[in-house]
């Protein structure tokens, strides 16, 4: 019990819990299933979280040390294995197997996502598309799904299931975007979590790739170069770089596209409240500063 709740009391946006219930509210459905399956998402994220956090070697998370750096290694592994234990047992409590399915579909992706993520790391040619199937496999895939869990509580069609699912991806792919450029330009007191972790493991990020592509062949070598060897002083002048080049701008951009996306696939339902505070997420996810 202590080292759980040293990880589920931490805090944190509980966003995926959010987008469960509210799908469920859409359809109008009154019952306690969507918090069960609003928690096993969020245990489902939570391992994802204690198990990245010890590949990218982070020692904060929601301003306290992570699991790894609180109880060690091998104690933070086999938490976040029972962690997916916990939520698959929830999910099976309801004797649902399509949604047990849909859930263990979409963290098997993610598991594929964070795998193609390492074997890519400090492999300096990864191209835009290639970036955005990792986001689109570690973190879109998640909320898409828990969109379309809640749908399948309250019995929506499948057209309305798909636009959910739709409005879930897009904000799971402008959440990630706004994730990976915080990292190289927010600031850890107010993230609470550790920083530039992308750039110090050779992670490409859109604003990273987008300077990239956009150098002169002379600036784009020395600019390879300083992603080779991720010293402090190196990763300073990569972020000054990338804050003169547009690049954050462009991370911004695009996430706000995603973002406008997923409203628009909420068009096809009346105003309602659940409806409202899911435009209001989208709206924040982009705005967000941590």
């Amino acid at each position: 019990p202590e080292i759980v709740n040293y990880v589920v009391q931490a805090g944190g946006k509980r966003l995926r819990p959010a987008l469960v219930v509210l799908s469920a509210q859409l359809g109008g459905l009154q019952s306690d299933d969507p918090i069960t399956v609003g928690a096993a998402s969020e245990l489902i994220h939570l391992a994802t979280l204690i198990h990245d956090d010890i590949v990218d070697r982070a020692v904060l998370r929601h301003r306290k040390p992570t699991a790894a750096v609180k109880f060690g290694d091998e104690v933070a592994i086999l938490l976040g294995d029972f962690l997916y234990v916990e939520a698959f047992s929830l999910l099976s409590s309801l004797n649902d197997p399509p949604l047990l399915d849909l859930f263990a579909r979409s963290t098997r992706t993610m598991c594929h996502g964070e795998i193609n993520q390492v074997r890519r790391r400090f492999q300096l040619d990864l191209s835009l598309s290639e970036y955005l199937s990792f986001i689109d496999h570690k973190t879109a895939t998640l909320m898409g799904a828990a969109m379309r869990g809640g749908a399948r509580l309250a019995r929506l069609s499948t057209e309305q299931s798909t636009a959910l699912g739709h409005y879930g991806w897009n904000l799971g792919m402008a959440f990630q975007i706004i994730d990976d450029t915080l990292d190289l330009v927010g600031e850890e007191g107010v993230t609470g979590k550790t920083l530039r972790t992308d750039l110090i493991n050779g992670k490409l990020t859109l604003p990273l790739i987008w300077l990239r592509d956009k150098l002169s062949e002379p600036d784009r070598e020395k600019f390879l170069e300083r992603l080779r060897e991720p010293t402090l002083e190196n990763v300073q002048k990569i972020i000054n770089w990338v804050k003169e080049s547009g690049g954050i701008k462009e991370g911004l951009r695009q996430a706000a596209n995603f973002a406008t996306q997923a409203g628009t696939a909420l068009l096809r339902f009346p105003d309602s409240t659940p409806r409202d505070t899911l435009i209001s997420i989208s709206r924040y996810i982009v705005t967000r500063t941590r």
